[in-house]
């Protein structure tokens, strides 16, 4: 019975010692932790309990690094989102670049009643080096990928895609000449539909921008700024009209993604060098969204009314039987917008525009002087309101003013002699438009606007102007 007794208050004793200990544990102030240093089997009574002042800032730094970690693995994960995509838009066919092709057919009608008529513009023998000069922008993509510079491409898929893309291009160009069969603005063939030189020149600058136009969105600009000079040249001299070098324009830019797009079927992602976000792409999209100051190149064309009053020039040594008519313009604009806040801005224009002019008699219909190109020079400033539509796309709305000046044009005889001039003409001008324009992942903005502008003057005074654009946020 003793040792019953005995046995009894042992365990009782060992309970009321493990509670104390329990709750003695569950009383520990939050500055301190418990620290069990080892536990060795079936030796309990060995348990040693050891108690450590907390840092309070260690705890709240170790919180902050936690917390910072979780943002960084969201941002990874947004980053690779983003590149993966970039990724698949660099394998996408960009059926866009077909849009200059049915331009350049729209705009065939303003040149419907010059194509069968011969000895319009004055003949100029064509350059060969005017071949070299729009293929400046191809020789510098290769001469970029000859100093080291990282292109978009491994070398596989850049040679076989401008392979490819320039086969396209000579190839769509020989056809369509031969197919549309349309007489040159001089006379001297029936090859002026489409331009050749522009159609190398754009398949040239597109060719550049694709493989680096990641690093500068001024790469891209250069190269397309070539190309465009290359179009102005071909009108000038009188080989093309305007809607030829728009049609060859499309036809060198969809050649161009033509060939990577067939590239990227036969090699895959494994040829391309995958798209990269920079903080560069970052503050861009910053600077888009809340203050997009910016430089613009525009190409387009302006059109209206295609008569040229007879009060606007003079006849010389020839009857007083001449009717001048113009086609589409072919316009160039320098613009800089600095924004105020995110949604209004001034801007500043500064324009040329080339017009093809045709003289032919009232009487016959025909020509019996040369025609020739005018040139039109326009600075206006206005304001801007443009507001963000979502992240990476905006529409503006804009208002200007400003002076359109033109300088005089000899209309020459079949001889060469001066037998009338449009006369000069410096005129006050006003306009509005709209537009709508997005980030591309080329570090620059792409858009498109139409703007009507009078003239308070007889002469072309009512002209719509529909083009597109390139930008870069200062």
């Amino acid at each position: 019975m003793r040792n019953y007794i005995f046995l009894f208050f042992c365990f009782f004793f060992t309970i009321t010692v493990d509670a104390k200990i329990i709750s003695d544990s569950n009383h520990i102030n939050s500055s301190e932790f418990l620290l069990i240093d080892s536990i060795i089997p079936n030796q309990a009574d060995s348990i040693d309990f050891k108690y450590q002042e907390v840092d309070e800032a260690y705890l709240e730094n170790l919180e902050k690094l936690i917390e910072q970690k979780e943002k960084e693995q969201k941002i990874r994960h947004i980053i690779d989102d983003y590149e993966n995509n970039l990724l698949i838009k660099e394998m996408k066919f960009d059926w866009w670049s077909a849009l200059p092709i049915v331009r350049g057919g729209i705009l065939s009608s303003t040149t419907s009643n010059f194509k069968n008529r011969s000895k319009l513009f004055e003949y100029h023998e064509s350059k060969k080096w005017e071949y070299g000069t729009s293929m400046i922008p191809f020789a510098v993509t290769w001469g970029l990928k000859a100093a080291g510079v990282e292109s978009r491409s491994k070398t596989k898929r850049m040679a076989l895609a401008n392979a490819l893309g320039l086969g396209f291009t000579c190839g769509f160009t020989e056809l369509l000449k031969h197919t549309a069969d349309e007489t040159r603005p001089n006379g001297h063939d029936n090859h002026s539909m489409p331009s050749g030189h522009s159609a190398l020149a754009f398949f040239s600058a597109t060719i550049l921008d694709r493989e680096f136009g990641h690093h500068s969105p001024w790469i891209s600009i250069g190269g397309y700024s070539i190309a465009l000079a290359t179009q102005y040249s071909r009108i000038h001299h009188n080989h093309h009209y305007l809607n030829d070098v728009i049609t060859g324009a499309g036809i060198g830019t969809l050649s161009a993604n033509l060939g990577y797009f067939i590239t990227d079927k036969i090699f895959g992602a494994n040829a391309i060098n995958k798209p990269k976000v920079t903080m560069s792409d970052v503050r861009n999209f910053q600077k888009y969204v809340q203050h997009p100051t910016s430089f613009s190149l525009f190409s387009g064309f302006s059109t209206g009314y295609n008569r040229i009053d007879a009060s606007n020039y003079d006849y010389v040594g020839i009857k007083n039987d001449i009717q001048l008519r113009t086609t589409a313009g072919y316009k160039t604009t320098l613009e800089l917008d600095y924004f105020l806040n995110s949604y209004w801005a001034i801007e500043a224009l500064a324009s040329m525009a080339q017009y093809k002019v045709q003289a032919i008699s009232n009487e016959s219909q025909d020509a019996e002087i040369y025609g020739n190109n005018i040139y039109q020079y326009h600075f206006d400033i206005g304001g801007k309101f443009s507001m963000p539509i979502n992240g990476s796309i905006r529409f503006e709305t804009r208002a200007f003013a400003g002076e359109r000046l033109m300088p005089t044009t000899n209309f020459h005889s079949f001889d060469n002699a001066v037998a009338l001039k449009l006369n000069k003409s410096n005129d006050f001008e006003f306009g509005a438009g709209i537009g709508i324009n997005m980030l591309s992942s080329s570090k620059y903005i792409t858009g498109v606007s139409l703007d009507y502008v009078h003239a308070c003057s007889p002469l072309m005074k009512n002209r719509w102007v529909l083009g597109s654009y390139w930008k870069i946020l200062l």
